[in-house]
């Protein structure tokens, strides 16, 4: 890890290089914002094999959580919810469509924005 990376974490300033450093992603879950259906409006959350986790609306900014369940929350004050997890109703909105649902691919890029919010 870079030594400014180190220095900012010590002082309790988590930025992108300190979060993501000696992780691997174990788990990658999409979320549909049930809200808008019809229309589908994704979200991507992924675990690492440190427990921390990441939520994302888009390939633009990313959001840093201290674990899943503080990620989970933040998606899900947006009004998403995974979509293993969605109803017959909204099913229905999807017009049957669910089983042939397919999550955009994101490209984890340098330049993707970051910020930490640690236990929000």
């Amino acid at each position: 890890m870079k030594f400014i990376s180190r220095l900012r974490r010590s002082f309790g300033v988590v930025d992108k290089g300190s979060f993501y450093h000696g992780k691997t992603p174990v788990e990658v879950e999409w979320w549909i914002s049930w809200a808008a259906l019809p229309d589908l409006y994704w979200a991507r959350l992924r675990v690492f094999s440190d427990g921390s986790a990441d939520a994302a609306f888009d390939e633009s900014t990313v959001y840093g959580f201290n674990d899943r369940k503080y990620a989970e929350y933040f998606l899900g004050e947006d009004e998403y919810s995974p979509v293993t997890k969605l109803d017959d109703q909204d099913q229905e909105q999807l017009t049957g469509k669910l089983t042939q649902l397919s999550p955009p691919t994101w490209v984890d890029s340098r330049a993707v924005k970051f910020e930490y919010l640690g236990e929000c």
